[in-house]
């Protein structure tokens, strides 16, 4: 009898023990994006953004190109990363949908820098906001702003550096990058962490003879900022080295970490 109430007792710890880890849920991104111009295909490379970062349940991605409309607290509130992938190119009364008010940008400002928000800046959308120069964005982004600049387009290739990142634990030591715009001279945020450069061969036209910084990380209040320079059009999006740096970057962004298993 003793034998069996200890059994029975051992059964019921075993119902009480903590359950396995759960599958991680989907970073919730918000892709914000908006008009198209003749060098970039917002579009185009927004949808291509859009499947990366779905791949394999990685992500529940929104879009926006109606930013007046979309960027206010209440819907920002929803995600757990914004991904910009936007320039401003138009006038406001040529585009009322697209240009960002005052409340819009209080709202993305607030969503990062208070509440914790990830922020993802994509290829040109660093050099947003430059006429007239908006300060608080550019501390939040650095990037191209008014003083990047690129020579043609060429294949180049992407290294790691040797900062230790949880983005970087699991992304190639390096790859043969599709063809791209190098950027070059771009504005870090005094806390950031380069995790990849390229080097910009002087050879070629506009090259700097140094290793130019292609991914970085770093903070805006609470919230955390990936940045990756590359990714023109795309060709360049569904490039593999691309894509595993870009998803890495988005959970650790969303969350702060990134799982062994994101490619």
């Amino acid at each position: 009898m003793r034998r069996l109430m200890l059994a029975i007792a051992a059964t019921a710890l075993a119902g009480t023990s903590a359950p396995a880890d759960e599958p991680a849920k989907p970073v919730k991104v918000l892709i914000i994006t908006g008009d198209n111009v003749s060098v970039h295909d917002w579009k185009a490379t927004t949808a291509a953004l859009s499947d990366v970062l779905s791949a394999r349940g990685l992500a529940d991605v929104h879009v926006t190109a109606t930013p007046a409309k979309d960027l206010t607290d209440e819907n920002l509130a929803r995600y757990d990363v914004l991904v910009l992938n936007y320039f401003n190119t138009k006038k406001p009364e040529a585009s009322p949908d697209t240009t960002w008010t005052d409340a819009n940008k209080k709202a993305f400002l607030k969503a990062i820098h208070d509440d914790g928000k990830g922020l993802v800046v994509i290829h040109l959308a660093s050099g947003s906001f430059t006429k007239p120069n908006w300060v608080e964005f550019e501390k939040a982004v650095g990037g191209w702003r008014s003083r990047g600049f690129h020579g043609p387009a060429h294949d180049f290739t992407v290294k790691k550096t040797s900062a230790k990142h949880p983005i970087s634990e699991g992304a190639p030591a390096e790859f043969a990058h599709a063809t791209d715009e190098l950027y070059q001279n771009s504005l870090l945020p005094p806390d950031s962490v380069v995790l990849a450069t390229a080097y910009s061969d002087p050879s070629k036209p506009k090259g700097t003879g140094k290793d130019e910084a292609i991914i970085w990380t770093s903070t805006y209040g609470k919230g955390r900022v990936f940045e990756n320079v590359m990714g023109h059009d795309v060709a360049t999006i569904n490039d593999p080295g691309f894509r595993t740096w870009t998803r890495r970057g988005v959970v650790w962004a969303a969350t702060g970490k990134v799982p062994a298993d994101v490619k």
